[in-house]
């Protein structure tokens, strides 16, 4: 039978107890609960709809522990119920089989009336519209989901023995020869505007004043889509810039002084729904989308949750919905560390004021319209802990409950920018009610410090890592881990020595050339060595795979260089990283493995990533060329013989557990056994 109660549970010491909701004048006493020794639980039936309620226990009020959605109204945090209608039997999955191919799902009839129950001969099961085979079995039904791999869409429809319509069930899934996890990712991050364009970019665009719009659009992605650039790179999932419509004009960056920006980058949204139309159409993401579906890439698109721009219809509409007393972002009246849930990043960036349920609930729809409009993968949230952590668990709850009903998952990862520490910071939005992932800062900063700037042992990489799993243990998270993206300076112009902190804005100013210096290219191999055989779902900030110069912002936002645009050294860099994605794409354990640390030096790491199905990876990062002679533990899958450098096509010997590789200054590499599939770097 289908139960549309709302269920409770607190454990709470106390003498009373009660639900206290806006379905019972918020009078506790009225709906008392029942002590069972441990805790507080009842069940009350409450009219369909959403629910805002608290528990009391003597007096004093509580959230619901065992339910993660709230949100704020008139001045308190409530637990948020969102009660079915009864009057409807509905769907519910009891099976779900995710294996190699289509998934086998199982849904069953949730009757409302005992003698009601599912009516065979009305059963409807289509996917994207053809209809589809369904085996019925009492209440329960088995859809045929086999077909053409690819994104699909299951929907049914059927009636109870009362001629009650049974609520629709839609939901996606994927059909792949080999099913598809998000630690399988591999994602590639593109700022539209600076990618690519239907027409090419001309050597004047590149001399433009770096905070102008560039003219990047969507048919240049889907170009690049199409001409396989993400598959040769081994990429999965392209994680593209916001498409809200921006403002006209040039605005004044925070920094003051020189410093005007354009829009070009898509944070500044004026329209909630509506795709900016320089940088193309609805039919335009469409046709991106699908073009990405086909080859079996998913697309994420990067969400602005905690602000809009002053140009903004809600702004005037809903004044209410925006905090009225600003400060401006890490200014001395305005720390970071104390108003971050407070200040604006500019005058003319309100914050959204998340007291308000309405705007709330507004900013969480148009996010999931975005997903549900264009057939989406995934979000990436902008400017996380500037904003409460209901909010994001309230997005969480809105997709799982929207779009996962076959328990495909819809990667939301956030951005919580730290510094080298903030472990707790980023922990603190994850979880399985949660986001599914956030950015690894703390091991961007580590990657520079010991492979960029070599000013720390290569042990503090291996360290940072090491409590970074910690603090991500018990959250299910898939971290993303990544070199830097468009609001840090470029990992090569660092590793060549080009940022200068005493050059007054240096991005605007004195750009740095690009290096032509073979060391700085070694080191960020060595990094990307680490970055795609480490656990977590890598990032390629476009332009990093080749090493693409930057300082600041909008420096570290140049224009995006293909083909024979690029220098020997860049072509290079680019082949390698494109081998360790193809690598990792191939092998199993390099996207699934768990990583056991061999040795970590001050000048050599070492490590393994092992499934335990005989076809481990080795992977060596040899800063100061000394080398390893190791005796591999006992517990790891490696097989005698002849191992493979998917990177060089070197091999070695490996017999009895000793392997060594030679030195081999500022040289990663990624040992295979040689008769694998996957040890072919090509």
């Amino acid at each position: 039978m289908r139960d549309c109660r709302l269920h409770v549970h607190l454990e709470e010491v106390g003498e009373r107890a009660g639900i206290a909701g806006d379905f019972n004048g918020f009078d506790a006493e009225a709906t008392p609960l029942t002590w069972t020794g441990t805790a507080w639980e009842g069940a009350v039936t409450v009219p369909p709809g959403r629910r805002l309620y608290r528990v009391e226990v003597d007096g004093q009020a509580f959230l619901d522990a065992a339910n993660p959605v709230s949100l704020r109204q008139a001045g308190a945090e409530w637990s948020v119920f969102e009660a079915p209608d009864c009057a409807h039997p509905a769907w519910k999955l009891t099976g779900i089989q995710h294996g190699d191919g289509a998934p086998e799902a199982e849904l069953t009839l949730q009757r409302v009336e005992a003698s009601a129950g599912l009516v065979a001969a009305s059963v409807r099961a289509s996917v994207d519209g053809q209809p589809v085979e369904v085996a019925v079995i009492g209440d329960t039904i088995r859809p045929d989901l086999r077909g053409p791999p690819g994104k699909r869409w299951l929907e049914v429809q059927a009636l109870d023995g009362a001629g009650r319509v049974v609520e629709p069930f839609r939901a996606p899934f994927w059909a792949e020869a080999e099913r598809f996890r998000w630690e399988d990712a591999l994602i590639y991050q593109v700022v539209l505007d600076r990618f690519a364009r239907e027409t090419p970019f001309t050597p004047a665009d590149r001399l433009r004043p770096p905070g102008d719009r560039m003219g990047g659009d969507l048919k240049g992605l889907l170009q690049a889509v199409e001409s396989g650039y993400f598959e040769a790179l081994g990429v999965d999932a392209i994680w593209i810039s916001p498409l809200n419509t921006n403002p006209e004009g040039v605005w004044q960056g925070v920094e003051g002084g020189v410093p005007r920006y354009t829009s070009y980058h898509g944070y500044w949204p004026i329209a909630p729904r509506s795709v900016d139309p320089r940088l193309g159409t609805d039919a335009d993401v469409e046709a991106l989308v699908a073009a990405a579906h086909a080859r079996g890439l998913r697309v994420l698109l990067d969400v602005v949750l905690n602000h809009v721009h002053e140009q903004h219809p809600y702004l005037t509409e809903h004044p209410s919905w925006f905090d009225r007393t600003p400060c401006a972002c890490g200014t001395p009246a305005c720390p970071w560390q104390t108003h971050i849930q407070t200040c604006w990043f500019t005058p003319y960036l309100p914050d959204i004021n998340w007291n308000s349920a309405e705007a709330t609930d507004q900013q969480l729809a148009d996010a999931v319209w975005w997903l549900e409009r264009f057939d989406l993968d995934g979000l990436r949230v902008d400017a996380v802990p500037m904003m409460p952590r209901f909010v994001t668990r309230g997005l969480t709850h809105a997709v799982h409950t929207r779009l996962e009903g076959l328990r495909n998952r819809v990667y939301l990862v956030g951005e919580t920018y730290t510094g080298p520490g903030g472990y707790g910071d980023i922990r603190w939005s994850l979880g399985p009610q949660g986001l599914d992932g956030q950015f690894d800062f703390p091991l961007m900063w580590a990657l520079r410090q010991t492979l960029a700037w070599e000013s720390a042992p290569l042990w503090t990489l291996a360290d940072v890592w090491q409590q970074g799993r910690a603090a991500w243990s018990g959250s299910t998270a898939v971290m993303g881990v990544f070199l830097g993206n468009h609001d840090v300076t470029r990992f090569l112009s660092e590793a060549a020595g080009q940022v200068d902190p005493r050059v007054p804005e240096q991005a605007w100013r004195a750009p740095p050339p690009i290096p032509e210096d073979p060391r700085a290219h070694a080191r960020l191999r060595l990094a990307w060595a680490f970055v795609l055989t480490a656990p977590g779902a890598p990032v390629i900030y476009q332009g990093d795979e080749y090493g693409q110069p930057g300082v600041g912002d909008p420096d570290n936002r140049r224009l995006m260089r293909f083909g024979g645009e690029r220098t020997a050294l860049e072509q290079a860099t680019a082949a390698q990283v494109a081998r360790l994605g193809r690598a990792r794409r191939c092998l199993p354990a390099l996207r699934r493995g768990a990583l056991q640390m061999l040795t970590a030096e001050a000048e050599v790491m070492a490590f393994a990533r092992d499934l335990g199905d005989g076809a481990p990876a080795l992977v060596v990062l040899d800063r100061g060329g000394v080398g390893v002679d190791l005796r591999l533990p006992p517990d790891l899958d490696a097989p005698d013989g002849r191992w493979r450098d998917v990177l060089s096509d070197q091999e070695v010997e490996l017999r009895g557990g000793r392997f060594q590789v030679a030195p081999a200054q500022r040289t990663p590499s990624v040992w295979v056994p040689a008769g694998h599939a996957c040890a072919g770097g090509g």
